[in-house]
């Protein structure tokens, strides 16, 4: 499952919490400039797609996720894995090495996620 950056914006959202579609709207306007219509049609994308519900409650639908944001991640980074390195993760982490954007704790932190790793394997 992928989400493009519309629906990433919007499930960034409500992985916080539930929210109405003025809530929603309001929010995003300001950080988008989204109009009320654009909001309501992504919403009922999402809706149709799986990603999203919403409950009636009182006079307004409230919205909450279907999916969880770690399954999405993971599909995504497969995804990613998959079309842009082939599959192989050791291209994305040796590609990932060479951008030279690692601090020095995200290496220490990578160090011991593989060693974790390779415990689990033996």
């Amino acid at each position: 499952m992928t989400l493009n950056n519309s629906e990433w914006t919007i499930m960034e959202k409500l992985w916080e919490q539930p929210y109405t579609m003025m809530q929603l709207y309001h929010i995003l306007e300001e950080e988008t400039g989204w109009s009320k219509s654009t909001v309501v049609t992504m919403l009922g994308r999402m809706v149709d797609k799986g990603l999203a519900a919403y409950h009636e409650g009182g006079r307004a639908r409230e919205y909450y996720p279907l999916v969880r944001k770690e399954d999405v991640a993971l599909s995504e980074t497969k995804s990613l894995i998959d079309r842009v390195f082939k599959g192989s993760v050791n291209m994305m982490m040796s590609a990932l090495v060479r951008s030279d954007e690692l601090s020095k704790d995200e290496i220490s932190e990578l160090q011991a996620i593989l060693k974790k790793a390779g415990e689990k394997a033996d």
